[in-house]
């Protein structure tokens, strides 16, 4: 788990806001514990069965305490501090969020009941077996079932997937009824799981019938699963921001991403302000708004807003990348779909990238520029600007 936090550090920075990204950023994490918490609690209920203790769980009036006492040791400790690291990870980021409070604190719930679901699968194991064969065997198994319900690549309910996000999550949701799902699967299954009880025949441990009837209801519930809960875990949410302020332009971020407020309306502010002052009033827009995976500006007087990864990992963004956003056409289909824009594109661009920081009095140096630019002249900026109006990105 120190390492899965160093890790969140540094790969995790760059989207660090996002509580929807940093929750199943750490979900990472299960890929390993799982089977090794599943090894170790079958140890335990192994030690439990072996000569000497078996008649604490065999012909008693309550046969499953022991298991649940094991298991519960097993359990709790790597369920609190898997929680403590997730909550870390959120108070370093911030709990400003335009995702559900209510969907997030449900998918840390399942990712504690999957760690008790994995011990639980121990536990059962551990009964059949030598404390060797045992852990090996719930350790080996735990990690193929998670190749079997937990890849996230199927478009099915996969009750092992828990999470993994390595790109920003700003603009989809989780699925309210997959999570459901995965919190009775886990639940449900794990409990039938805990109580299995089990007879010495021949000195050979074995379920009772009610203990093979709760093995086979577990696995009919696993196996039903892709047929009858939600395939989507996380769903589209193409919400515009609400978090705005100013006017000439109104600038709105989203909630994880208010901490750049007061840089980016600094940014703009100078840009816009030295473009009108100069006699370039198409490098204005009436509003500017961040946009998600998912959500898109329309144009009309709208651009899009998309705050660079590096500026997450260093708290500070560059006037120089604002100016690209202010001239990007991130209205338009072309950019994210089909073949990328032709040189015309790139040239008229950098362009207009470079018009807007000379007026604004900074820097221009040409070598920056992979392609050749120029300074343009109030009226070559409002025909681009029409053009990008309609899409056109490369011109006539």
């Amino acid at each position: 788990m120190v390492l899965e936090v160093l890790n969140f550090l540094q790969r995790g920075m760059p989207w660090r806001g996002e509580t929807l990204w940093t929750v199943d950023w750490f979900a990472i994490s299960l890929f390993i514990i799982g089977p090794l918490i599943a090894g170790a609690a079958a140890v335990d209920a192994s030690r439990l069965t072996r000569p000497g203790n078996i008649h604490l769980v065999v012909g008693v009036s309550r046969p499953h305490r022991p298991y649940l006492r094991a298991a519960a040791w097993c359990a709790g400790p790597v369920a609190a501090v898997h929680l403590l690291a997730i909550l870390a990870g959120l108070a370093l980021g911030g709990f400003s969020s335009s995702t559900s409070w209510l969907l997030i604190l449900t998918a840390i719930l399942v990712q504690i009941l999957a760690i008790g679901w994995y011990v639980a699968i121990g536990s059962a194991i551990g009964r059949f077996a030598s404390p060797l064969i045992a852990g090996a065997g719930a350790a080996l198994g735990s990690f193929t079932l998670i190749y079997l319900l937990g890849e996230g690549g199927k478009d099915v309910f996969e009750p092992l997937a828990l999470g993994g996000a390595t790109v920003s999550r700003l603009g989809y949701e989780y699925d309210p009824g997959y999570l459901l799902a995965q919190v009775a699967v886990f639940a449900g299954t794990g409990i039938l799981l805990l109580i299995l009880p089990i007879r010495m025949r021949s000195g050979v441990r074995i379920p009772t019938a009610a203990g093979l009837s709760l093995t086979l209801a577990a696995a009919a519930v696993v196996a039903a699963g892709p047929y009858a809960f939600p395939s989507d875990r996380l769903t589209a949410s193409p919400k515009a921001p609400t978090r705005c302020t100013g006017a000439q332009p109104t600038i709105c971020l989203y909630p994880e991403h208010e901490r750049f407020e007061a840089q980016l309306v600094g940014h703009i502010q100078t840009l816009s302000g030295a473009a009108k002052a100069k006699g370039y009033p198409s490098f204005v827009p009436d509003r500017v708004e961040e946009i998600s995976r998912t959500y898109r500006v329309n144009g009309k007087g709208t651009l899009g807003l998309d705050i660079q990864a590096d500026a997450y990992a260093t708290g500070t963004i560059d006037i120089a990348d604002i100016a690209v956003e202010l001239v990007r056409p991130l209205h338009c289909e072309q950019l994210y779909t089909g073949a990328p824009p032709g040189e015309a594109y790139w040239q008229r661009e950098m362009s207009l990238h470079a018009t807007l920081l000379s007026l604004a009095g900074l820097k221009v140096n040409e070598e920056d520029y992979p392609q050749q630019i120029k300074i343009l002249s109030p009226e070559q900026v409002r025909t681009i600007f029409a053009d990008y109006d309609r899409c056109n990105l490369e011109g006539a």
